[in-house]
């Protein structure tokens, strides 16, 4: 975002004619997308029509502020988390969206749904309710989510193209990456993902 706001700057600095400085150009505007997808967190209805239809199509701009409520969310609120990456990853349509995705794929494990920064007492009730998949959630949903959008790149694909599709290899990079990931959920969900896609 900082680097966007920097190549408007100096675009805007030698437009002008003059010698002045040109206006800048006002921001790409968001839409209500952030704060409808905040009430839906508020309410932790998982089952809210409104996630599988209202969130196709995403601008730029949306996507941006995604990212931004993302990274403004509490490392321990997995589900939250996992849920704007569910969202993301159906709008894969630039490098950016990939590279966000991989940013999830490859955080550093949570070690407890109270402090992600803390491993949990052996034995405890917490360590009990932290189970694996729950702690590596929006990990584990972004690596899916690049499956997925490999897939159905690849379907609709012509039978008659060459090579793979941009998808299929951003997928295959991710899953590579994720391979490496000390949470060992990621780890073998990606390596799992990358054998099914891998051209044979």
């Amino acid at each position: 975002m900082r680097r966007a706001a920097l190549i408007v700057g100096l675009l805007a600095a030698g437009a002008g004619t003059d010698g002045r400085a040109a206006p800048s150009a006002p921001p790409a505007a968001v839409s209500g997308k952030v704060e409808e997808l905040k009430t839906i967190l508020l309410s932790r209805n998982d089952n809210d029509p409104r996630l599988d239809f209202d969130f196709n199509g995403l601008t730029p701009a949306d996507k941006r502020a995604f990212r931004e409520l993302y990274r403004e969310t509490r490392r321990e609120k997995r589900n939250e988390r996992g849920t704007i990456v569910y969202l993301l990853g159906r709008n894969l349509t630039a490098p950016e969206d990939w590279a966000f995705l991989r940013e999830v794929a490859l955080e550093p494990p949570c070690l407890s749904l109270s402090d992600c920064s803390k491993k949990p007492a052996p034995g405890s009730d917490e360590e009990a309710t932290g189970d694996e998949v729950t702690l590596a959630y929006p990990s584990l949903v972004a690596l899916r989510q690049a499956g997925r959008a490999a897939d159905e790149e690849k379907t609709r694909a012509s039978a008659k193209s060459a090579g793979g599709t941009s998808a299929e290899k951003e997928a295959l990079a991710l899953f590579a990456a994720a391979k490496s990931s000390k949470t060992r959920a990621v780890s073998r969900t990606a390596a799992t993902l990358e054998r099914k896609l891998a051209p044979r």
